[in-house]
């Protein structure tokens, strides 16, 4: 089970069949599907769709990785979590851990989130109440520089 603080935005996601690839496991590219999925909910909790509806403020992806630990196949339910680990000037990282059902580590990743001002084509500061939204829903454990 994922931990609540560490990874407080978490989504239960069932493996499709034509996900698997030739060699009978779930294809490397799913898993950053899989990322994506969780990181929508992430930001929809923490204002930025909303900030890029009505401001034109969102983020655009600058980096992301993923470590494999166990193959994964079907039939097979998954539990993605994210949670962020840092809060820059620009940007906010988010860490992924991915359990089968026995609760195994299959997959951890990061991303790194450019919050851009897609109005004037820039990067922009993490918005305070973005920053806020982040500390509070990750809760008091929850470092900031």
């Amino acid at each position: 089970m994922s931990d609540p603080q560490a990874f407080p935005v978490a989504i239960d996601i069932p493996v499709a069949w034509g996900e698997q690839d030739l060699f009978g496991h779930v294809n490397n590219v799913v898993y950053f599907r899989y990322f994506e999925s969780v990181r929508m909910h992430f930001l929809e909790r923490i204002g930025v769709l909303r900030s890029h509806a009505g401001h034109g403020i969102g983020v655009i992806l600058a980096s992301t990785a993923c470590d494999f630990k166990k193959p994964v196949v079907w039939p097979q339910r998954l539990h993605v979590a994210t949670g962020a680990s840092r809060i820059g000037n620009t940007s906010f990282v988010l860490d992924y851990r991915i359990t089968d059902e026995q609760e195994a580590v299959v997959a951890t990743g990061s991303s790194v989130q450019v919050m851009y001002d897609y109005r004037r084509a820039e990067k922009v500061r993490v918005p305070e109440e973005v920053r806020a939204a982040i500390v509070a829903l990750q809760g008091a454990t929850f470092n900031t520089p």
